[in-house]
């Protein structure tokens, strides 16, 4: 009896979480819109503001609270668990970002036309590639539960999503690729 008050109270806390997740995304998209949206095009929609109700009032399909056969409750703590340090990470807003990339941006191509003045763009090119290759890889250590690309180094060799294995790609080879059976 406990193991399914147990699994009801995760399955209940993920669907608040997901829910709780869908509230950030449409508010974001909201601001996004807003932002990019020219306050030319939004004073003109006005007139037909009936049509606009229509379109927001459409209800998000219901989500189904009976459980998945194949999800175990380490699967669903486990999503809990994702979901959350989602949420607890702390994320910059778009607008400081957006506007620091640009003034990066003009600095880069200002230094670029001097470089290229001197004639020395392709080095400037070059190296500033190099050193965006290295600022976009990552050089801290590896988080609590973050799972590798290279399935070697993942407990129990475990692989990401839409890995091909060699027994799954000599089936397809052999049978055909709807003989292949991919777990959810």
């Amino acid at each position: 009896m406990e193991a399914k008050l147990k699994e009801y109270r995760a399955l209940r806390r993920r669907n608040q979480l997901i829910e709780e997740a869908k509230e950030k995304l449409n508010e974001t998209k909201e601001k996004l819109e807003d932002f990019l949206t020219p306050k030319v095009f939004t004073d003109m929609g006005n007139e037909n503001d009936e049509e606009v109700l229509l379109m927001h009032d459409e209800a998000p399909p219901p989500i189904d609270d009976t459980p998945l056969l194949h999800q175990t409750e380490s699967d669903i703590a486990s999503e809990i668990s994702d979901i959350e340090s989602i949420e607890g990470a702390h994320h910059e807003s778009w607008q400081p970002c957006m506007i620091k990339w640009i003034f990066f941006a003009i600095i880069w191509l200002a230094f670029f036309l001097y470089f290229l003045k001197i004639q020395f763009g392709a080095v400037y090119f070059v190296i500033t590639v190099l050193i965006g290759i290295y600022l976009n890889t990552r050089t801290r250590p590896k988080q609590e539960g973050e799972v590798s690309a290279y399935n070697v180094f993942n407990e129990n060799c475990k692989s990401i999503d839409g890995t091909i294995n060699v027994e799954q790609f000599e089936r397809e080879i052999r049978f055909g690729p709807g003989t292949v059976v991919r777990p959810f």
